[in-house]
């Protein structure tokens, strides 16, 4: 990077070997951590997160500006506050390494370090501390100790407050009158408990604010996004391209049969979820026909996917929803594209322009479309608090990792057992490479991509 690459001489570098580790990771961590933030501020991310997040904040839905205000206004906050406890911390532990360590070149341990790249670090960190503390007045937060714990704050919301960025450079910001402060409107914060079985009047409030925004414009994304910075990251987002899922959806016009059948290879699922259908022949199907059989064809396959996913994993079916929760859609789409491929189903059979011309394909963007129509039918209804429980996440990935590493035992006894010809004749991971997706499972490794940290291929 250049921040520790400008300007240093040999004898500079080394002598931050001793911390250059710690600094490297700091740094990377910092930027990661900022990335994620602008991401989340870009405005349809926030807009979409407030409407999600509505109910964990009031106990009913009002139509009130000042109300998304406020919840836009503390997932800020929250968002800074995070980024803020887990940067502090490791830019404080260089300041101490810089001062502790013994420095031949006493000019480039003060300015070249200490003045010029960790203090202005510490110093950015400092005022984004005050804009905190003023952000927490306002939001009327109690803990004393909201920027060095992580655990959730709790708001308070007042009819008349302003919950605007702004509102944190008033210089009369810590005058306010005291009538202002009482606050009896009837909300309760509900950011500890999960929203579940909701009253129909708040199923219907809930309903009407989803059609309002798929109304205004086609949302093609999803944020399944839990209460924590472990839980909203890039894996629990995913999109589709509009316009190539509308191309794809204009296949079924021309449609002439659909391979929709649930068929594998026996000898690798060996279960009674695998059942043959024949292929959908047009018979005076309409379009919508078509369109209809492909997305109930989805639904059925999802399932099958899930069911295949937990029976390979080893894990219990009381693991299922949260498990599928923090696999993220994402990875959930590369399962289910590598399942269509390699059961050779789910391909449309369609007449090109000229009329003559058959062309086969997976519709990839219309499955993603359905893969987020799926999440939201399916796994987030049936996952409650369990998707914001770390020691439970972190359980699901034990279970994993000691599946991977006995999967990898059986991938170096194939790897052992090869002919000695086949060995001489590639290196070892060209042999690993080509093998994996037999050895280990193609959906597997997708699984392992996503929880399994230190792989040993």
């Amino acid at each position: 990077m250049q921040f520790l690459s400008t300007g240093l001489t040999e004898a500079n570098k080394r002598e931050i070997l001793s911390f250059r580790k710690i600094l490297d990771q700091e740094l990377d961590k910092s930027q990661k951590k900022i990335k994620e933030i602008i991401f989340n501020l870009d405005e349809k991310h926030l807009y979409a997160q407030v409407k999600k997040d509505y109910s964990r904040y009031f106990s009913r839905h009002i139509e009130d500006s000042n109300r998304d205000d406020f919840i836009q206004f503390h997932l800020i906050y929250e968002m800074l506050r995070y980024f803020f406890i887990e940067t502090k911390e490791g830019w404080e532990k260089l300041k101490v390494s810089v001062l502790n360590n013994q420095f031949t070149d006493l000019e480039f341990q003060k300015n070249g370090l200490l003045n010029y790249r960790i203090l202005p670090a510490l110093e950015k960190l400092s005022n984004l501390e005050i804009l905190l503390k003023r952000m927490s007045f306002i939001l009327q937060i109690d803990n004393p100790n909201c920027l060095s714990e992580f655990k959730p704050t709790k708001p308070k919301y007042r009819d008349k407050g302003s919950y605007r960025l702004s509102s944190v450079f008033e210089e009369s910001l810590y005058d306010k009158p005291k009538e202002l402060d009482p606050e009896d409107s009837g909300i309760e914060y509900k950011a500890d408990e999960v929203i579940k079985n909701h009253q129909e009047k708040s199923k219907d409030n809930w309903k009407t604010i989803k059609q309002k925004v798929k109304n205004e414009s086609e949302l093609n994304y999803i944020q399944a996004y839990g209460k924590y910075t472990w839980n909203s990251d890039q894996h629990y987002f995913f999109r589709y391209e509009l316009d190539k899922f509308n191309a794809e959806k204009a296949l079924f016009k021309n449609a002439i049969s659909l391979d929709s059948h649930l068929g594998a290879d026996e000898q690798v699922l060996r279960s009674e979820l695998i059942r043959s259908m024949t292929s959908i022949e047009k018979k005076g199907k309409s379009p919508e026909d078509f369109e209809s059989e492909y997305q109930n064809f989805l639904k059925q396959f999802f399932t099958f996917c899930e069911n295949i996913i937990l029976m390979n994993m080893m894990l219990p079916s009381q693991f299922k929803y949260v498990f599928l929760f923090h696999l993220g859609p994402s990875h959930f789409y590369m399962i289910a594209k590598k399942f269509l491929m390699e059961v050779n189903t789910g391909y449309i059979h369609s007449r090109g322009n000229d009329g003559k011309k058959v062309i086969r394909v997976i519709p990839s963007e219309y499955v993603k479309k359905h893969v987020i129509d799926y999440w939201n039918e399916v796994i987030l209804p049936n996952v409650g608090e369990e998707k914001n429980n770390l020691a439970l996440l972190k359980k699901i990935t034990e279970m994993i990792e000691e599946k991977y590493k006995e999967l990898s035992k059986l991938t170096i006894k194939h790897y052992d057992d090869l002919d000695a010809e086949i060995k001489a004749s590639k290196t070892r991971e060209t042999i690993f490479r080509e093998y994996m997706n037999e050895w280990m499972g193609a959906a597997n490794l997708i699984v392992f991509k996503r929880f399994v940290k230190n792989k040993s291929y």
